[in-house]
């Protein structure tokens, strides 16, 4: 391998330009020529080893502009043309300092000493051609072409120009280019991305994140938590999506929630209907967005039921939900939660009372994957008035509570659950006629643990507790342990059965706050094909010898889109509606 380099001497008021130049010999099987010009203040010292095709240059620790080297590495001979350049640098000192990787050097990489080094640098670029540059006031800039690679701590910056400032920490392009991430991939026509913040402006944007597609003028922020306009989205196919949102504004919230503004639903094409706000949670793999949909019993008749959640800053979330009837009173229901550390505060299920209510092997609504709570200790407020349990233990009953309440996450060996301490009031109306309001004070937890997994069969123990104090009555507790176990033995087909033994001390003067079966045994199966899911749950009192529970569901799948079915004897209910989910349900 043939090897020369120019270079001139520094003088006081201009910059030297420096250009290398390597021609494959013949003995490496030839190849063309190619040239790396670099321009710069200091003297640019190098250093180099013998080896075949290929050019690396490390841009080094203490001085980025003061300790270059260039050197060769060992690859296969092939007769091609030269590979493009990879070239390593670090961008600035501070970043040196903060980020430089401990893990030891894949390339075997020598300092300017010969001493090898024990570390890389988080940032990693390539190209075909640069240009290294100097502006009179300092400014380090560094002009990348053809094929451009620039990685940094998991993410990934590629274009075919895109220009380096090293003392920022930006990257900007003023050609189409493309970012990914752990959490998607967005591509745009131009943009400004400061690496080290891991946040940018980008123009003329199309991104997939988290499960959902969108096109945007404009996107501000990163890849978990950004404000875009004039957004279409969709968490369908992009190409021909049944399901499209157009909004004014689009913010996502630390990469849990969608939030649109002034938003328009486009079924196929076709205007749907306008809503001032929409929320959409991305990162979920089943229900994601419940839109306005009908309901039936048949103590209540026909009715419609709306849900609606209103992001109040950074750490605070609204939930309001109503449901009309023709026969009967409405439904009410508002819900606020604060985060007072970590993420987004979490909401319960308006639907639900009982926290085992959200268990798959109680309410086949609910999916089978079991995730973590979120991260945050929250505290929530509730208002609701005639609410009517999805799953009360009977007809013509409704509740009505006051409450404030307390929950942090738990977490230990490989499981999970949630503490809550709640204070407020609650009634309810039976038969029309309303029992006395009560203060109650409860103390209650669940607790989920994986006990084995062997390929398509798992088991798992999912415990429940609860201590409750009303006001001139006296105590209620109760513990409801319950086995698990889940078989997969073919994508398209999910098998549940589980066991639960409940103790109960005291007693209770809510019906919806009593257990209905001492000891239960319960199935889940559901069903896949094609576009079509089939489910069916049964809850049987092995006390009792009663099957006093089956519950059935049926859903059309049109990629994002599923209109539903689900039924339940007793006491009667019907929903319909359309579930909007992501792909990777």
């Amino acid at each position: 391998m043939r090897q020369g380099a120019r270079a001139g001497r520094d003088t006081a008021d201009k910059p030297l330009q420096h250009t290398l130049s390597l021609s494959p010999s013949p003995a490496c099987g030839g190849g063309e020529p190619y040239e790396h010009r670099l321009t710069r203040h200091p003297p640019l010292p190098t250093g180099w080893e013998r080896g075949t095709k290929g050019v690396r240059a490390a841009i080094r620790a203490s001085d980025f502009v003061n300790i270059v080297r260039i050197q060769h590495e060992p690859r296969a001979l092939q007769p091609s043309p030269p590979a493009p350049l990879p070239l390593a640098g670090e961008g600035s000192r501070a970043s040196v300092a903060q980020n430089v990787s401990s893990s030891p050097n894949p390339l075997g990489e020598r300092d300017t000493q010969g001493n090898d080094q024990e570390s890389v640098s988080p940032l990693q670029i390539r190209a075909t051609r640069y240009t290294l540059t100097r502006t009179p006031d300092g400014v380090l800039t560094l002009e990348l072409q053809g094929g451009v690679r620039i990685e940094y701590q998991g993410r990934r910056l590629q274009g075919e120009r895109l220009i380096l400032e090293t003392e920022a920490g930006v990257v900007r392009s003023e050609q189409p280019f493309s970012l990914f991430a752990e959490q998607g991939a967005l591509t745009g026509q131009r943009g400004e991305y400061a690496y080290e913040q891991a946040r940018g402006r980008f123009e003329g944007v199309q991104a997939q994140v988290l499960g959902v597609y969108l096109d945007a003028a404009l996107l501000e922020g990163d890849l978990t938590d950004f404000t875009a306009r004039e957004v279409i989205v969709s968490t369908c196919d992009p190409n021909r999506p049944p399901l499209q949102v157009r909004a004014g504004r689009v913010r996502l919230t630390r990469g849990a929630r969608l939030t649109l503004r002034n938003a328009r639903l486009f079924v196929y094409g076709q205007p749907l209907l306008s809503l001032p706000q929409l929320t959409v949670r991305v990162g979920e793999r089943a229900e994601v967005v419940s839109l306005p949909s009908p309901v039936y019993s048949a103590e209540t008749g026909w009715g419609a039921r709306v849900r609606l959640e209103l992001p109040l800053g950074e750490n605070a979330l609204m939930q309001a939900s109503a449901v009309g009837y023709l026969r009967a009173i409405p439904e009410t229901r508002l819900a606020v939660g604060v985060a007072l550390r970590g993420d987004e505060p979490a909401l319960n299920d308006p639907d639900l009372r009982l926290r085992f209510e959200q268990s798959a092997l109680y309410n086949l609504r609910a999916r089978p994957e079991r995730t973590a709570p979120v991260d945050a200790l929250t505290l929530r407020a509730e208002a609701s008035r005639d609410v009517r349990p999805l799953l009360a233990p009977r007809e013509r009953l409704r509740v009505s509570r006051t409450e404030i309440d307390l929950a942090a996450p738990l977490r230990y060996r490989g499981g999970f659950g949630e503490a809550t301490l709640s204070y407020g009031s609650l009634s309810e109306r039976i038969d029309g006629r309303r029992t006395p309001t009560r203060e109650r004070f409860a103390l209650e937890g669940e607790w989920f643990q994986p006990l084995l997994s062997r390929g398509a069969f798992e088991a798992r123990l999912h415990l429940w507790a609860s201590y409750a104090r009303y006001q001139g009555v006296g105590d209620y507790q109760w513990l409801r342990p319950q086995l698990e176990l889940l078989w997969q033995p073919r994508e398209s087909l999910t098998l549940m059965a589980g066991y639960a033994r409940a103790s109960t001390r005291g007693d209770s003067p809510f019906l919806t706050e009593q257990l209905r079966a001492r000891r239960e045994a319960s199935l889940r199966a559901e069903y896949q094909h094609g576009n079509l899911r089939l489910g069916v749950l049964l809850k049987y009192d092995v006390e009792r010898r009663d099957l006093y529970d089956v519950q059935a569901l049926i859903g059309w799948r049109d990629r994002c889109l599923e209109p539903y079915l689900f039924w339940r004897r007793t006491p009667s209910a019907v929903l319909l509606g359309v579930n909007l989910t992501t792909l990777g349900f």
